[in-house]
């Protein structure tokens, strides 16, 4: 009996399904759509049910239409995108929606609600931000993650799993809630070369309820990619299907890997080719560039490195765009003619055009003056930047047939030049490609083939199959079944096929020129947003929270006085407030300790820190005027505060604060040094993408002054809490570097305007008389 394999892929629109021979022949293929649910906001949601169903029917068609019985096939493999899922302790998906849509399961991988999230953490700059590029996406898991965390806590605390869209499609066929090395470590975070979660890097974003139970909620038992997973196909999963129960299933790959496994090793001439020198180019929805090296090398903006993602050993980079296919259809579909002009479909489009110019590497000269950024949901490399947008520079008030195909001649080089700039960045970390190896449904196009070979600069080589994505999962379906490994199945399975070799001489200069061109617009799009982001100083207001938006001060500083003395470390009220005031409560107790040489009893910190809270509950009141200076500045506002997150979301929340700031409400805990040191506010201000010397601090203690002055941003000096009685308080606060010290806080407003008025720059122009008490 000749042996067969099924290899799955899930996208944003569709679940595809083929059947290959053990040689990697394409047998049989079946589509069938998935819903796709937008709201403002940038959410992008889908539904488990749908997908599966879809994944199901889509199996079943084509095992039926390869003609081989069920036991022919001897293993699947799952590729999809990163989207997100998440299931509770029965293993049902939750809502992620937020009205709790019912269905709404999936958090799509094109869903960017989280934005702000991945500014946040990215702002902390942890080291386990050097596998990003430097920055997570918004795409990836950890931002979604967090938004779930900050946005819909009753459903993170739910969640008893979160899943790759890959890793919920193996568990649903096999039961297993084991998860792909290739999933968690380029989308969640894991550290595969260390084989461990990071959870330090957890804790500094707010996440460290992940740790318990092993990492259970993100994955105890991590496979590598192709790994045969539990009993193989459920029999539920088989029926639906039409295969055997037990075939092998295979730890899956996000969808631009699976392409990416197909391409790097396929032979050539017989002989397999070298993954080292190749580009997997996977132009789909979005744009995925993936190449393996075998040491790690670290690139800006370049997801990676991972080790053993997609290839046992090696380490993987993957530079990419947002959009790619879909930006092709945001182009054309914004011409008055694209209903009528687009009746035969692109490649209609792309033989007129040939007709027309000569050929295709001419076609591209009918965008000489027509330039697109087609970063119409951000770009992710060569620069991370999800709030990039789109644009067209160029147009004229032409309607006609020409203008339409001139138009998307130009997109298709703007998108090609991005793919350039991915490629010099790999080049400038020492990788060399022979080919770049095409494959998704935008490379198809034969006009975008040959613009990124022109625009490259290097031959663009296509996979023999035309379904490489979908020959990837099948690759891993072999490995599961145990007749081929992940390597062995790269060449036996695969080979390439067309080639488009770069044209050089005229047109080569053409591309040089208009690529010069689409780096001068994208920086002046970069220029244009931050001219617009520019707001008479201050743009954020920046409030501490104890003493400043809660009289929590004298309460807070009572307690650690009273069981410090309980714990036989005696202090005065001035010793307490000298050495707590402002300060991180587990470093002023390490301090107190060492100058003292008593220790605290094991567990004091905590008891402190609950007491506190206890005492908060009965007692703590707002700072009066808050509502009134929030909503009376022309400004942005965040929090930026010593105390942990429990005690600072606490306080907020019984004072009714909360929601004025939510979610710009940073801890010094996310940072390696609290105040005096200006860590925290540098890293709200990076958090609110601000500059410091944009920044205005209001302050009430001598280090966060102290911390605000190092930070280069400007401190007005709050007074008005109750641990203020002495005119020399207040002084302590100016000779720090406060610009001024005022005590009502409803006249902020006010005093931000005449600070304007007498020229924000110049520090210490004037003050505010320093308050007397009685």
């Amino acid at each position: 009996m000749n042996t067969a394999y099924i290899g799955v892929d899930v996208g944003t629109g569709s679940a595809r399904a083929g059947a290959f021979d053990a040689g990697g022949r394409l047998l049989a293929t079946a589509r069938r759509p998935v819903a796709l649910w937008r709201e403002p906001g940038d959410v992008v949601e889908q539904s488990t049910a749908d997908i599966w169903r879809a994944t199901t029917e889509a199996v079943r068609e084509a095992v039926a239409t390869s003609g081989l019985p069920p036991d022919a096939f001897a293993g699947v493999g799952f590729a999809a995108t990163c989207s997100l899922v998440a299931l509770d302790a029965r293993l049902a998906p939750l809502s992620i929606n937020r009205a709790d849509a019912p269905g709404r399961d999936v958090m799509a991988w094109m869903d960017h609600r989280a934005a702000e999230d991945a500014e946040r953490i990215n702002a902390g700059g942890h080291e386990v931000l050097a596998y990003v590029g430097g920055a997570l996406s918004p795409e990836m898991q950890i931002p979604k993650l967090a938004w779930l965390n900050r946005r819909k806590p009753e459903t993170f605390a739910r969640a008893a799993h979160f899943l790759s869209l890959t890793d919920y499609l193996s568990f649903r066929a096999t039961g297993t809630l084991a998860r792909s090395l290739c999933s968690v470590a380029c989308k969640f975070g894991y550290l595969a070369h260390e084989r461990r979660w990071p959870k330090a890097f957890l804790d500094s974003v707010g996440l460290g309820a992940l740790a318990a139970d092993g990492f259970a909620r993100l994955g105890a038992e991590i496979v590598d990619p192709g790994t045969a997973l539990g009993r193989g196909l459920a029999a539920e999963a088989a029926a639906a299907m039409g295969l055997a129960e037990g075939a092998p299933v295979g730890a899956g790959l996000v969808d631009a890997h699976a392409g990416a496994l197909a391409s790097l090793g396929a032979r050539e001439g017989g002989a397999p080719g070298d993954p080292r020198r190749r580009l997997a180019l996977i132009l789909g929805t979005s744009c995925g560039c993936l190449a393996v090296s075998d040491e790690p090398r670290f690139v800006e903006s370049l997801w990676g490195p991972h080790w053993s993602a997609l290839t046992p050993g090696q380490w993987l980079l993957d530079g990419g765009q947002s959009a790619f296919g879909a930006a092709i259809d945001r182009i054309v579909r914004m011409h008055p003619m694209s209903h009528e002009g687009l009746a035969g479909g692109l490649a209609a489009l792309e033989r007129r055009l040939a007709q027309r110019t000569g050929g295709l590497a001419q076609a591209a000269l009918l965008a000489a003056d027509l330039h697109v950024l087609p970063s119409f949901i951000g770009e992710r490399a060569p620069v991370a930047d999800s709030s990039a947008r789109g644009g067209v520079v160029g147009l004229d008030l032409s309607e006609d047939a020409a203008s339409l195909e001139a138009l998307y001649v130009a997109g298709v080089c703007g998108l090609a030049y991005g793919v350039a700039d991915i490629v010099a960045a790999f080049g400038r970390a020492g990788f060399v490609f022979d080919a770049i190896v095409a494959s998704g449904g935008a490379a198809a196009s034969p006009l975008v083939r040959r613009i990124v070979a022109d625009a490259c600069g290097i031959t663009v080589a296509s996979p023999e199959t035309p379904e490489p994505v979908l020959l990837g999962s099948a690759m891993i379906a072999a490995a599961a079944s145990g007749r081929e490994t992940v390597t062995s199945a790269m060449a036996s399975m695969s080979a390439l096929g067309a080639r488009v070799e770069p044209a050089g001489g005229a047109i080569a200069a053409f591309h040089a020129r208009k690529r010069r061109a689409f780096a001068i617009l994208t920086r002046a799009e970069r220029a244009a947003r931050a001219v617009m982001r520019e707001a008479r100083w201050p743009e954020v207001v920046i409030f501490d929270c104890d003493g400043v938006l809660v009289d929590s001060e004298l309460i807070a500083l009572g307690v650690t006085r009273r069981m410090l003395g309980e714990a036989g470390l005696s202090l005065s009220d001035e010793e307490t407030r000298e050495r707590f005031l402002g300060m991180r409560q587990d470093g002023a107790l390490e301090r107190i300790q060492g100058e003292r040489g008593v220790p605290l009893p094991k567990g004091f910190s905590a008891a402190l820190a609950r007491e506190i809270l206890a005492t908060f509950e009965r007692e703590l009141k707002g700072v009066d005027g808050v509502r009134q200076a929030v909503g009376g500045l022309d400004a942005r506002v965040c929090v930026a505060s010593s105390s942990a997150p429990l005690r600072l979301r606490f306080a907020l929340r019984v004072t009714d604060y909360e929601s004025l700031f939510a979610p710009n409400i940073f801890s010094s805990t996310e940072v390696q040094r609290g105040k005096p040191w200006p860590d925290l506010f540098l890293f709200a201000a990076r958090a609110m993408r601000a500059a410091p010397h944009d920044c205005l601090v209001i302050e009430d203690s001598v280090a966060g002054v102290t911390a605000a002055r190092a930070a280069g941003m400007t401190v007005f000096g709050f007074a008005g809490a109750s641990h203020f009685s002495k005119p020399a308080q207040a002084e302590e606060l100016t000779a720090a570097g406060a610009a001024l010290i005022f005590a009502d806080m409803a006249r902020l407003p006010q005093l931000v305007e005449e600070w304007r008025a007498r020229g924000a720059a110049r520090e210490h122009e004037w003050r505010e008389k320093p308050i007397t008490t009685d």
